[in-house]
Formats: structure tokens, C-alpha cells, sequence
């Protein structure tokens, strides 16, 4: 029928690499598709090309183009198919420019990239958040490499990395700047003075939105799978409030002898240390700062970190006592491996400064519990 008509011309099949041209000439483009089974279900991929022509589309009222009916016209019947062709037909020139430009402007936020990001998004938002707080005082190449392993071996799609800085001196704020710039999943706090460990946490803590909270240390370097491995002991026990890693290099059981010499065989050696031993942890009274991991409600129960300890030393301790107080129960993790550079930031004091430092605190801490009980080493073993 459709041939019969004077007005009609069948082109047939034109190859693909002509058809912009072809569109360009179009004064209002058609998806006249019949209703049926097939087309109730199909999102016709021409009609994000039309709109992104900037052309006027008329089409059948297609399931998946309702979503869409802001941009296109849609017809119930033919005669409402000819009416929406001559409406498009009679818009003024004035109002089609401005017509293009909001179709366009649609169609640019509908690419494969744009639909490639809100799917990772959504699947990132289906992943409880994990807030990863890194303080950073000096030591811009630490601090480097620290994230660097942060960034490659977390491996979990909903985390929000917060870096404190204590008001570094050697050009780490400028560099963080840099850093965070470009990762909309980072956060960056910068302190107008050196606050302390205590305080320079409680910093992260305050803007971490997550449900579990993590403090890690920028003289440490994470092995792949690090956040989720952590995160899965806190399954298994209800009442479990911390738990941290084991490592190379830390002065109490978390300590355990390594297998590898060069930093750049530690992941996989760690990644295999970690299928050894998984699902192993070892309760613990107290847990080292260097990395440990949290609940939120504990963080909600307990509060922050005890400021009054300044630069460092027994802020982590005094921590474990107060939540083991309020009757969390705290681990090791065996199947985690975090390599830690230990105090880079207090190996720069001098030796005399660390001592009185050390004895201040531990007085503080005593006040408050009474007598300090030095950690301990766990048996020696031979190098896993």
C-alpha cells in the first residue's frame, strides 16, 4: 500500500557510514514500529541517535520509550502518528534550535560511558561503605606509596579513602591536593597544625560516613583483597568490634616473620598467606593503630580517640581498653598482611624527646587503668 503512494520512496538498505548524512537531511525522524511481543521489549537504540542528530522523533508508544516521552512524541494510533509528524512539521525554527540543543544535551548524557558509570555506581551503592582513614604528617614518599596500595589492592567498589594531613611541611598537602583532584571517592582534610595522632584521627573519623571505619597509617602498605578481608571476620561475631592485620614489622603478636625480602613480591606473597590462612584470627587484648578496623557502633559507643595522649603513644591502647570495656571483643586477623615501615614519623624525633614523650603518656594512660602491661611478641615460627 505504502508504495502505491506518490510521496513514498523506498531507498533500501543504505550503508551505515552514509546514514549521518541521510539524518541530517531529515526534517522529523520516525520509529513506526508495530506493538507486538518483540517490540514491547526492545529499547530502540535509533532513537538516542536521532536525538543526538538534535532531530524530532515521532514513534509508536514503545514501552521502553514512555521513560523518555519528555523528548520524543509518541502516538497511539496512526492518526496520532500524522498529527505528531505535522506538529513537528509547523514548530518554528526558533523553538526547533532550542528543541535540539535540550536533545542533544539529553542524548550526551546517555553514551555507553555514561551507562557504564551508573552501572559500577550502582553496584558500588549495593557494597556497604568502608571509610579508610590515612593520617599523614611528612614523608611525602611514604604517604605516595601508601595510597598507590590503597588504590590497587583494595578491591572494594564502595570505599571512601579520607587523608588527613597534620600540617605536613614538605609538600605533602600540595601533592594530596593533586591526588584527591581526580578520585571523587577521596576526601581530604588538611589541619592548619599538627594535632597528633589522637586528634589528626578524630579529623577522619568525624567526616568518615561508612559502616566500618578503618585507621591506617601512611608508613604502611596494603596487600590485595586487604578492606574485604578484614571486613569478613566481623560476619562471624556479632560483638566483635576491632580487628587489625598482622605485619612485618609492629611491637606486639601481631608481628609475624614474612617470606619475602623485596616490597614488590610482598602482594603476592601476602595473597597467598592469606588462602593459608583463611578465616584464622587470634583474639587479642589490645591492637596496634598502625591499621585497625572498626564498627561503626563502636565508634558510635565509644567516641573518638583520647586527645589529651598529643603527638602519640598508648592512644591505641587506652582505645581497646575502652571498648573492650563496653564489651567488644577484639582480633587479629591471620588472613590480613599489611607491611608497616613502623614510626617513620617518631623516628624523626630525637631518641631523648621519644623517651619523655613515651614516659608522659604512659603515665596518663596509668592514671586512667592503672598499671600499663607491655605487649607481647607471639611464639616464633619460621618464615611463612
Amino acid at each position: 500500500e505504502a508504495k502505491r503512494q506518490p510521496n513514498i520512496e523506498f531507498m533500501g538498505e543504505v550503508p551505515y557510514a552514509d546514514l549521518p548524512g541521510w539524518v541530517h537531511a531529515f526534517d522529523v525522524c520516525l520509529i513506526p514500529f508495530i506493538i507486538n511481543e518483540l517490540t514491547s521489549c526492545t529499547n530502540p537504540v535509533k532513537v538516542y541517535e536521532y536525538l543526538s542528530a538534535g532531530k524530532p522523533v515521532v514513534a509508536t508508544r514503545m514501552p521502553e520509550l514512555e521513560a523518555i516521552a519528555d523528548q520524543v512524541l509518541l502516538a497511539d494510533d496512526a492518526p496520532g502518528f500524522v498529527r505528531h509528524i505535522e506538529q513537528a512539521l509547523k514548530t518554528t525554527e526558533q523553538d526547533q534550535a532550542k528543541a535540539a540543543v535540550a536533545r542533544r544535551a539529553w542524548a550526551a548524557g546517555h553514551s555507553w560511558e555514561a551507562r557504564a558509570a551508573h552501572l559500577s555506581q550502582a553496584i558500588a551503592e549495593s557494597f556497604p561503605k568502608v571509610s579508610a582513614i590515612v593520617l599523614c604528617y611528612n614523608n611525602l614518599e611514604l604517604t605516595k606509596a601508601c595510597l598507590d596500595s590503597v588504590e590497587r589492592h583494595s578491591l572494594w567498589p564502595n570505599l571512601e579513602l579520607i587523608v588527613v594531613d597534620n600540617a605536613s611541611s614538605d609538600g605533602t598537602p600540595a601533592w594530596l591536593k593533586q591526588f584527591a583532584a581526580t578520585r571523587p571517592w577521596v576526601k581530604l582534610v588538611l589541619s592548619a597544625k599538627n594535632t597528633g595522632f589522637a586528634a589528626g584521627n578524630n579529623l577522619g573519623l568525624e567526616v568518615a560516613t561508612g559502616e566500618l571505619l578503618i585507621m591506617l597509617n601512611n608508613d604502611t602498605e596494603v596487600s590485595p583483597g586487604w578492606v574485604q578481608g578484614l571486613r569478613r571476620h566481623f560476619d562471624r561475631d556479632a560483638r566483635l568490634g576491632m580487628v587489625g592485620p598482622v605485619t612485618d614489622n609492629i611491637g606486639n603478636e601481631a608481628m609475624i616473620s614474612v617470606g619475602y625480602t623485596d616490597r614488590a613480591d610482598m602482594p603476592a606473597w601476602a595473597a597467598s598467606r592469606a588462602v593459608q590462612h583463611a578465616g584464622e584470627q587470634m583474639q587479642s587484648r589490645v591492637l596496634a593503630f598502625f591499621c585497625v578496623a572498626m564498627r561503626r557502633a563502636v565508634y558510635t559507643e565509644v567516641g573518638g580517640l583520647d586527645e589529651a595522649f598529643g603527638i602519640g603513644f598508648f592512644e591505641d591502647d587506652d582505645y581497646c581498653n575502652r571498648a573492650r570495656q563496653a564489651g567488644w571483643h577484639l582480633a587479629i586477623a591471620e588472613d590480613v598482611f599489611v607491611h608497616h615501615h613502623l614510626s617513620a614519623s617518631f623516628d624523626k624525633l630525637k631518641s631523648s624527646t621519644r623517651q619523655e614523650l613515651f614516659e608522659k603518656n604512659k603515665a596518663i594512660y596509668e592514671r586512667k587503668w592503672g598499671p600499663w602491661v607491655p605487649h607481647v611478641y607471639r611464639p616464633p615460627t619460621t618464615t611463612e
